[in-house]
């Protein structure tokens, strides 16, 4: 509903476009929390930031990311444009195309 809201108001164009901020009660944050750098794809958004707060303070909040695009992933990140053999593209996808590739835990 969030991100619905920030697409009804032109902010966004697309969820990845998003930036999501979770406040939620320690049983919420350690489920949350186990699944990493990966809770971005359950979300289908560019970065997911999780807080613990008490049981009843639970909130949810997404703004616009600042970053680039990335031209591969669609992910709007900071990294975009780092290496500079592939201005395009993000971190991630660099070492996925042309390095290691990433070490996935989850999704």
């Amino acid at each position: 509903r969030v991100l619905e809201e920030l697409r009804s108001a032109g902010k966004i164009g697309s969820s990845l476009q998003a930036e999501v901020s979770l406040s939620v009660a320690p049983e919420i944050y350690d489920l949350l929390a186990s699944l990493g750098e990966d809770l971005k794809f359950v979300f289908i958004c560019s970065k997911v930031t999780i807080e613990r707060v008490g049981a009843g303070d639970t909130a949810i909040s997404a703004t616009p990311s600042t970053h680039a695009k990335c031209v591969r992933c669609w992910h709007w990140r900071e990294d975009v444009g780092r290496d500079t053999e592939h201005p395009e593209l993000c971190g991630r996808c660099t070492s996925n195309l042309f390095g290691a590739g990433e070490a996935r835990q989850i999704a």
